[in-house]
């Protein structure tokens, strides 16, 4: 947890960050900007900054003059690192057959947090994306249900705008698969992919049973704000139940979202750090984050390449951009 000093530092640096990020994003090869602890050979410091990522680092003396990234803005120190967030789904031939990525650990026919997702359409790909040109089927992650407001309370499953929707040709009434049983799960009702959330919400097929809890955590008691330092869950298709470390909740990230949606910017993003190996991969595109009270505090949208870290957008965000609630341990739905 970050002390009351480092909390106060952050603070300052918090208002300077926000104003500047643009200009920063502007600079070539930038992919981010986050306010964090400066490192220097390998080493933090301790000292808050502003911490700038990059495809690459190069020397300066091999950039173009103009595009070097401040040593310091308005007399806040900055840190560059490697750093590239993409988007975590699973792309899947579409005759190939469905299988799932990771041993599920609780009984299957009920719909729950942490189970897979994929819708029915299939998006047109080519090299370098995948190896060979073709149709392919997307698979993410259920990551929690919820509950729509109006005009009565259907079961709704939790999910990306880039799962849910594929791309522009996205509609209402899309239909999604369950990828370990094939059934048709769910159909597309609500989306947001705006300044601050990428999310979906998917109406879950009529007669089947649904569970306010994740796969391997437990029940869902409800939603909070997540703080640096805190100890946090995901569980995803893609890399099962992971633990991670909330090192930042002022992550502004450029993610690209393909070609018909193209490069967009999430801002004030929930940066997590695994605790382990790794905190994500392809297939955990979302996954509820959850504290330890079982609290929900963001749906995982990305992840730096090799799972390291993970960028969740805010739970209270999503709820309010899809005009969703969740589903806690106190309710039971079946339609």
């Amino acid at each position: 947890m970050l002390s009351i000093r480092e909390l106060r530092d952050r603070a300052v640096i918090r208002p300077i960050k926000r104003a500047v990020e643009d200009q920063l994003l502007d600079l070539p090869g930038v992919t981010g900007v986050d306010i964090g602890v400066k490192h220097r050979a390998g080493a933090s410091t301790g000292q808050q900054v502003i911490v700038v990522s990059v495809i690459r680092k190069k020397p300066r003396e091999l950039l173009v003059p103009g595009t070097c990234i401040p040593g310091d803005v308005f007399g806040i120190p900055t840190d560059v690192i490697e750093e590239q967030p993409v988007l975590q789904h699973i792309h899947c031939a579409r005759n190939e057959p469905l299988t799932p990525r990771q041993r599920r650990s609780e009984r299957t026919g009920v719909v729950r947090g942490g189970s897979g997702l994929t819708p029915c359409r299939a998006v047109y790909l080519a090299p370098p994306t995948v190896a060979e040109a073709g149709d392919y089927r997307r698979i993410g992650t259920l990551g929690a249900v919820v509950t729509g407001t109006a005009p009565t309370v259907v079961p709704m499953g939790l999910t990306t705008f880039d799962v849910g929707c594929l791309d522009d040709a996205w509609a209402v009434g899309d239909r999604m698969v369950d990828p370990e049983g094939g059934r048709v799960h769910a159909e597309l009702a609500r989306a947001a992919l705006s300044g601050r959330v990428d999310a979906a919400a998917v109406t879950i097929a009529p007669g089947l049973e649904t569970s306010c809890t994740v796969d391997g955590i437990g029940p869902v008691t409800g939603h909070t704000t997540a703080y640096p330092g805190e100890l946090v869950r995901k569980n995803g298709f893609g890399t099962g139940l992971t633990p991670g470390v909330v090192v930042s909740v002022d992550a502004t990230v450029r993610i690209d979202h393909g070609e018909a949606l193209g490069v967009r910017v999430l801002r004030e993003q929930i940066r997590v750090a695994a605790a382990e190996l790794r905190f994500c991969g392809p297939g955990d595109a979302g996954a509820a984050v959850l504290d330890p009270s079982g609290r929900i505090i963001g749906l995982h949208v990305a992840g730096s390449r090799g799972g390291a870290v993970g960028f969740a957008s805010p739970i209270a965000d999503v709820l309010a951009e899809l005009d969703v609630e969740l589903c806690t341990e106190s309710q039971q739905i079946r339609v």
